[in-house]
């Protein structure tokens, strides 16, 4: 049979299908066929691509990737997942949503995995974002029977399409702070790569992909956002793009200060203005230790701090000393409003900082301006932490103090996903020591200490009572003696 109408498949040997041979077990797939045999090299080769797709679905698996590889064909590698309908079609029972397998053309070879693997978490995240739309290239043929999107756009010079892509981005957005640093922070921010008087083509593409450093946050998110932009242009270049996709780098450990630091850090914060400090704008050194003391405490996020309803924190009633936040205060927070009140796990700290007696720094100008002055402030005190820093430190306390992380994970107004991956990463190898430390040796040590004291304790008290029983006995004597004599 000729080569390009085999279908491996279809084969079997020894009465064992190959659909249901172990494809780990590749290499034993008719090991004593002649290396001439081609067909046999061809089942081999379709079994050990089938492993890989299998090793890779894996790997997407744990971390949490709901998109998988699937092998459509012997020769090529498809996507499946659940997604948003396709133009004029509807899920069971009306749900707005459907298991696709999406074919983009990847071979099924060792880079066609590769291409597939990074395809798969390109719509995982645009489906985690609620970003994903169908583009031509993902409905494919069914792409003939609708209107091209965005039609007649080639001839538009970047800085129009960008303007574009900016309308389409608010139909799913909500104007208000958050959207915009949305907007500017991980969309417009990529696209200024982009030289803005030309049209789209490959070697405006590339002229910006050379911006970045390979193995860089920078690439890795240009990449993402440059194929986003394509697709909505209806411009397939992502070959290009995916040329000089990198891995996503993990963030440098930085130390997170300890609570002496911390203590020690509020001090520094009271520190006295300079003679030359603007008399303007100007905030006093204890309204920065009392938001120094918030950050701390209760584990914010800087622009948090001007989202913290004040009346509740201060209410008589409010005896566990919880901190709401209010997001119409700051036109919203990164994750909305929390489910729980956050409260304070060291809670000597809300007295020893006198968070009580509210004294909120300069409260005027953009969020954006007023958080950075706390960065600014930071660093003028000769701290070695930043005020991101003392959120992290929040987050370690409460692994030390044994708070479930799904609990944590509320406090601190994310996901448990995201306290696992992104908090518990600054646990550098010092951090962990020390939690060993306080979690079980320290433990251990206190009990033998108390142990130890009980033994002497006891101990005494025997000593008292056969004193007391010996004083006993003499006086039972004496009386006895004296009974006698009268």
């Amino acid at each position: 049979m000729p080569a390009n109408t085999f279908n491996p498949r279809n084969s079997e040997w020894e009465g064992i299908p190959i659909e249901q041979w172990d494809a780990s077990k590749w290499k034993l797939w008719k090991p004593k066929h002649s290396s001439a045999d081609e067909q046999a090299k061809l089942e081999r080769e379709y079994l050990r691509i089938k492993y890989a797709v299998q090793q890779a679905n894996t790997a997407l698996y744990l971390d949490r990737v709901k998109i998988k590889l699937k092998l459509t064909s012997p020769k090529t590698i498809g996507l499946q997942g659940t997604f948003p309908c396709k133009p004029g079609d509807v899920g069971k029972q009306g749900s707005p949503n459907k298991q696709y397998t999406i074919s983009c053309g990847f071979t099924a070879n060792d880079a066609g995995v590769k291409m597939a693997v990074l395809k798969a978490r390109e719509l995982d995240l645009l489906l985690i974002t609620k970003q994903f739309q169908w583009t031509p290239e993902l409905l494919g043929k069914q792409a003939q029977r609708i209107e091209p999107i965005n039609q007649g756009k080639s001839t538009k010079l970047i800085s129009e399409l960008i303007q574009d892509y900016e309308r389409e981005f608010w139909k799913t957005h909500e104007q208000n702070r958050r959207g915009i640093k949305t907007w500017d922070s991980h969309y417009l921010r990529h696209l200024k790569k982009l030289p803005p008087d030309v049209p789209l083509c490959t070697q405006a593409l590339e002229e910006a992909l050379e911006k970045t450093r390979p193995n860089t946050s920078s690439r890795f998110f240009l990449v993402w956002q440059l194929k986003k932009f394509c697709d909505f242009c209806g411009f397939d270049e992502s070959k290009t793009i995916y040329a000089y996709a990198t891995a996503k780098p993990q963030p440098t450990i930085r130390k997170i200060p300890s609570d002496d630091e911390i203590i020690q850090g509020y001090l520094q914060m009271g520190m006295p203005l300079s003679v030359y400090t603007s008399k303007d704008n100007l905030t006093q050194p204890e309204q920065w230790q009392w938001a120094y003391g918030m950050l701390a405490t209760y584990g914010l996020r800087p622009h948090e701090l001007f989202a913290v309803d004040l009346e509740v924190f201060i209410n008589p009633n409010n005896t566990f000393n919880l901190v709401n936040l209010n997001p119409s205060l700051t036109e919203g927070t990164k994750t909305g409003e929390r489910s729980c009140g956050i409260p304070p796990l060291h809670p000597q700290w809300v007295e020893l900082f006198q968070l009580k007696n509210i004294r909120l720094p300069f409260n005027e100008g953009k969020l954006s301006n007023r958080t950075a002055k706390l960065y600014v402030r930071f660093r003028n005190s000769n701290l070695n932490f930043r005020p991101y820093d003392l959120r992290h430190a929040y987050a370690i306390r409460g692994h030390r103090l044994r708070v479930p992380i799904k609990t944590m994970a509320d406090y601190m107004g994310h996901s448990v996903q995201e306290h696992t991956k992104t908090y518990q990463r600054w646990m550098n190898e010092d951090t962990n020591l020390e939690i060993y430390k306080e979690v079980v040796i320290h433990r251990q040590g206190t009990s033998k200490e108390a142990l130890k004291e009980r033994i002497s304790e006891l101990e005494a008290e025997i000593l008292a009572l056969k004193a007391e029983n010996a004083t006993l006995k003499q006086l039972l004597i004496q009386h006895q003696i004296g009974e006698i004599l009268s």
